[in-house]
C-alpha cells in the first residue's frame, strides 16, 4: 500500500511539472508565433522578435523536459526559486500576452520572507493563474497583488475575461481543470489554500493563501 501511495504521488508530482513547468513554456512559444502572423506584413522586424521569443520558449520547455526525465531516475530535487518574484511574473506576462492585454504586477512586503520552496511554488501557482487568464479568459487587463507578511503569503489574479460557470468545466478537453487542480495541490502541499471565483461575462478571480514557518526554521 505504501508503494502504491507512493507512486501515486509522484505520478501526480510529474503531471504538476509537466503541465506548470512545460506547458507554460509551450503556451508563451505558441502565442509567440500566433503574434507572428499579425505583425509580418506590416512589421517585420517586430515579427522576428517574436520568432526569437517563440524559439527561447521551446528551447527552455526542451531544457525542463530534458531536467524533468533526468529527475525522473531519482527523487525529485528541490526546485530553484526565481530570482526576483515580481520582475519574474512581469517578464512571463510580458511573454504570454497577446497584444492590447494589460497585466500589471504588485508586491507588498519583503521577498526576503519568503523562504525559496514558498516562493517556486507561488511563482508556478500564478503563472498558470495568469496563463488561464490571457489564453482561455481573452482578458484586457489583469493584475496580481501579493502581500507577504511574517506569517503568511497571499496572492489574488482578477481579470475582466469571459469568466466561466463554475457548476461546468470551462474546457471539455480537461486542461484547465488539470491546471486549477495543480495550484490547489501546489498550495496545499504547503498547508496553502487556492480559491478560484469566476461568473460568466464577469471575469475570474483566483486567490492564494500560504501561511509561512517562523523565520527561525526557514531555509
Amino acid at each position: 500500500m505504501q508503494q502504491q501511495e507512493a507512486g501515486r504521488h509522484r505520478h501526480q508530482w510529474v503531471a504538476r511539472e509537466l503541465h506548470d513547468r512545460v506547458g507554460n513554456e509551450l503556451a508563451v512559444a505558441l502565442r509567440q508565433l500566433e503574434l507572428v502572423e499579425l505583425h509580418l506584413p506590416r512589421d517585420p522586424e517586430r515579427a522576428s522578435e517574436r520568432i526569437a521569443g517563440g524559439m527561447r520558449a521551446v528551447s527552455e520547455a526542451m531544457r525542463v523536459t530534458r531536467e524533468l526525465a533526468d529527475e525522473l531516475s531519482r527523487d525529485p530535487a528541490p526546485r530553484p526559486a526565481p530570482g526576483d518574484l515580481t520582475e519574474d511574473l512581469r517578464s512571463f506576462a510580458a511573454r504570454l500576452a497577446p497584444d492590447g492585454t494589460s497585466i500589471a504586477v504588485h508586491l507588498a512586503g519583503p521577498q526576503s520572507w519568503l523562504p525559496d520552496v514558498y516562493k517556486g511554488q507561488l511563482f508556478l501557482i500564478l503563472c498558470e493563474a495568469l496563463r488561464n487568464a490571457a489564453v482561455h479568459a481573452a482578458a484586457e487587463h489583469v493584475v496580481v497583488r501579493m502581500d507577504i507578511t511574517e506569517k503568511a503569503v497571499s496572492a489574488v489574479v482578477e481579470d475582466n475575461g469571459k469568466g466561466f460557470d463554475m457548476t461546468r468545466d470551462p474546457d471539455p478537453s480537461g486542461r484547465r481543470s488539470m491546471g486549477l487542480t495543480s495550484m490547489r495541490e501546489r498550495a496545499e502541499a504547503l498547508r496553502g489554500t487556492v480559491v478560484v471565483v469566476s461568473r460568466p461575462r464577469r471575469g475570474t478571480r483566483v486567490t492564494v493563501w500560504m501561511p509561512l514557518p517562523a523565520r527561525g526554521r526557514r531555509a
